[in-house]
């Protein structure tokens, strides 16, 4: 049977929903690590500043390089055209979200002058720009009234109302950005580095049973952030082990693809290990005790997992290069590098904004139930 509009959501205006403002600040966030990394050795450039400009097409330049700068950016223009259609109309809004990636992309290019690891680029700048069109046209393609108000209508219907629950979902979609990385074990953060063995010091008599402990403990701890802020935005809770399975199966989908279109097929399952399976399966384990908690008391608990896990990752003792994983990759390449990069940047960023989710979610709940019993 066809999805039907529900009868309380029919006959009254929906609550405004910041969900594509929200992204686009967090998916702005993306753009800046992925253009800005390593964020190290800053210097004075040797030539003009925008001498870049006019530089012709370096001989290195590749067509996938080209397509890569065009697809990164279309997420961008797309979550633009929402809040500026708002105040400037369709048409317009796909200009202004074209200028504002265009003056990004600028942005990012000019810093970049200042990093010796990488390489301002004009052709980015034309790219960038090109993309940002596309994702603009694209909303606007689909951002008839009668769309833009079904989909609003399954935000709401799915979703909890509230400018927090949008931050959230937002927040799930890029936590995605940190499962990019197929070198890195699935949820979790903490990798064992290639090369050669590092010494270090054991707070337990076996060092290897440590570092196996920390392994599973980060799967298992950020499997149970994620699931529970899946739980905490939830409306229809009948469909809340659905939508736990959906999330578990997309993160193992992104894991596959980048896996079997980056690794060497010797290490195609390097993103999984017994250590990430017990994590992950005493996870789902504790799970039901855990989604039948109040949800002030979920928050609180995922509040809780989100420290451990930071906690976990601060703990791990081995170091990796930023270079040493990528003996596993079919190829090598600063672009590559820079992906990896920015996936493990963002892994170490998201905690931060997860907590102020939590906080704002939390505060906001109580007040609302405050009101409703008084």
């Amino acid at each position: 049977m066809p999805w039907q509009t529900p009868i309380s959501l029919l006959g009254r205006d929906l609550p405004r929903s910041y969900l594509s403002r929200h992204f686009a600040w967090l998916y702005l966030l993306v753009i800046v690590t992925v253009s800005l990394y390593p964020f190290s050795g800053w210097s004075w450039p040797p030539i003009p500043i925008l001498a870049y400009l006019w530089f012709p097409a370096p001989y290195y330049q590749a067509q996938v390089d080209d397509v890569l700068n065009v697809l990164a950016y279309i997420p961008f223009g797309a979550a633009l055209w929402g809040p500026l259609r708002t105040r400037l109309g369709g048409f317009l809004a796909v200009l202004a979200a074209t200028l504002l990636g265009g003056a990004l992309s600028f942005g990012m290019e000019t810093l970049q002058v200042f990093l010796p690891s990488r390489v301002a680029s004009n052709l980015d700048i034309l790219h960038n720009t090109v993309g940002t069109a596309i994702g603009g046209l694209f909303s606007w393609t689909l951002g008839s009234r009668y769309f833009m108000r079904q989909a609003s209508l399954l935000r709401h219907h799915w979703f909890v109302d509230g400018g927090w629950a949008d931050f959230g979902l937002a927040l799930l979609v890029i936590w995605f950005v940190t499962q990019l990385d197929p070198s890195i074990p699935l949820f979790g953060v903490v990798a064992r580095p290639q090369g050669l063995p590092q010494p270090f010091e054991s707070p337990i008599d076996d060092p290897s049973m440590f570092l196996r402990f920390l392994e599973a403990a980060d799967a298992m701890f950020n499997l149970l952030v994620v699931t529970l802020l899946v739980s905490l935005l939830l409306e229809q809770r009948r469909y809340l082990w659905q939508l736990i399975g959906l999330v578990v199966g997309l993160a193992i989908l992104v894991k596959l693809t980048t896996a079997g279109m980056l690794l060497k097929p010797i290490v195609f399952f390097q993103w999984l290990n017994w250590r990430t399976l017990l994590g992950i399966s005493v996870g789902l384990l504790l799970l039901p005790l855990l989604l039948s908690l109040t949800i002030v008391a979920q928050a609180t608990v995922c509040a809780a997992a989100l420290a451990v896990s930071v906690l976990v990752d601060w703990l791990w003792p081995l170091q990796a290069s930023p270079n040493a994983a990528l003996v596993l990759f079919k190829w090598r390449s600063v672009q590559l590098s820079n992906f990896n990069g920015m996936s493990h940047t963002m892994a170490d960023l998201w905690p931060w904004l997860m907590l102020i989710f939590l906080v704002g979610f939390a505060a906001t709940h109580t007040q609302r139930a405050h009101r409703t019993w008084f």
